[in-house]
């Protein structure tokens, strides 16, 4: 009864806020994307490629899982290169970073569908997966129900379950509870997770903790000529000191353009890079206001202050940042990002004090002395002393690569946990 009500709620929802929907398909690119995909009808050939052999379907709903979960793939590739990979977000941006990251990994990519059961029914009868994996935090009632009817089982990697939601999850157990049971095996980032996940529903003997996936990433081999061009282009001198603030949303870039005037040095140059590329003009309009000079990525120019204005750069800026601020982290209800990024390059790493997602990787750097919490009115002390003192940041960013690479494992123990249902 309660997935009846559930069904009723969701098609009042989709009916009520079409008007909403269809003039932000008409303004907004991303809102036009996989359109029929989220409703289970996808173009001529689009899923010829998983006829090949057994498959199996990974969700990851944006950038950030996407890339979480890209180690996984790549050693379940190597593993069992029969078995066809289904792979689904719900971001323009996650979709366009399988797609360019995932090349060679992923044999269909698709958006991922709305959570109605004959919308579900559809996909399911279309791919014919044999298991399901859901990366992080991703909870859909009428899916999880639909895939255990159809003998699919339901796997969470990396999982995990803040504080406020777990505190919903018990408060709303009568609805969220049978979501949890109908898991076949929730992989756990951390201890914490673990034993919240089974506090929600989801057996003691289904559930065990691997560690986080986003430590199995690698630093991408990049081209010489491509960083030195990329270089080139933002007017970026062997001189120069680099500041990269690195995925920035409403409110951050305000903090982090008032730290950078009191650290504003001759040879100090800034990076902002927006989270979401909806937001570039936006961003554009508030650096302008600061009357500062300022050059963007798709322009080129080399003015101090640089607005990182493509997607998929992020990285490769971090590899030749003098300090990396991981944003998500200045202001509150957003948790942060990934802090390794950056560690990846044996750099630095600052983040803002507002972490929930994030809170275990930040403690572990910091144990390390890896990485520093700038608490509020505290990011440009923080910056002064990084940027003012080579030794302190070789230091720090040795160490933080060492986080890295001590931690490492968790996406075979994932493969390991998906073989046993295939």
């Amino acid at each position: 009864m309660k997935y009846v009500l559930y069904d009723i709620l969701l098609h009042i929802a989709v009916v009520a806020l079409a008007p909403y929907f269809l003039f932000k398909m008409v303004t907004a690119r991303k809102y036009r994307e996989g359109v029929p995909e989220r409703f289970g009808f996808f173009a001529r050939g689009k899923l010829d490629a998983l006829k090949r052999g057994p498959v199996v379907w990974v969700h990851a709903v944006s950038v950030g899982e996407t890339k979480a979960v890209l180690p996984v793939l790549k050693l379940f590739r190597e593993r069992h290169p029969e078995v066809s990979i289904l792979f689904s977000t719900v971001t323009m941006t996650g979709n366009r970073t399988a797609a360019t990251d995932g090349r060679g990994l992923i044999d269909s990519l698709i958006y991922f569908p709305f959570d109605i059961s004959w919308v579900l029914k559809r996909v399911i009868r279309q791919t014919g997966p044999r298991a399901f994996v859901a990366v992080e935090k991703e909870l859909w009632p009428n899916l999880f129900r639909q895939l255990r009817a159809s003998s699919v089982p339901v796997i969470v990697a990396n999982g995990t379950i803040s504080e406020r939601s777990f505190r919903r999850y018990l408060r709303f157990s009568f609805m969220f509870r049978p979501v949890f049971e109908e898991i076949s095996f929730f992989i756990a980032r951390t201890g914490e997770d673990l034993d919240r996940a089974v506090k929600c529903g989801v057996s003691k003997d289904k559930a065990s903790s691997s560690g986080n996936l986003k430590f199995d990433l690698r630093a991408p081999a990049s081209d010489p000529a491509y960083i030195a061009a990329l270089k080139n282009s933002l007017g970026i001198k062997e001189t120069d000191k680099v500041l990269v603030a690195g995925s920035t949303h409403p409110g951050e870039e305000e903090i982090v353009l008032n730290a950078y005037r009191e650290c504003a040095a001759e040879d100090l140059r800034l990076i902002i890079a927006p989270r979401h590329p909806e937001r570039f003009p936006e961003v554009e309009s508030l650096i302008k206001r600061h009357g500062l000079r300022y050059s963007k990525r798709s322009t080129g120019g080399g003015e101090a202050v640089v607005l990182l204005d493509t997607v998929g750069e992020l990285m490769t800026v971090y590899s030749f940042s003098t300090v990396a601020l991981v944003c998500g982290s200045l202001v509150d209800g957003i948790g942060g990002h990934n802090l390794l990024e950056p560690a990846y390059f044996s750099k630095p790493v600052v983040y803002g004090s507002h972490l929930t997602t994030y809170l275990n990787m930040a403690e572990m750097l910091e144990a390390a002395g890896g990485g520093v919490r700038a608490g509020d009115n505290k990011l440009a002390e923080v910056l002064k002393r990084l940027l003012s003192d080579e030794s302190a940041r070789d230091e720090m960013g040795g160490k933080a690569n060492r986080v890295v690479e001590e931690n490492r494992g968790a996406a075979a123990r994932t493969v390991d946990v998906i073989e046993r249902f295939l």
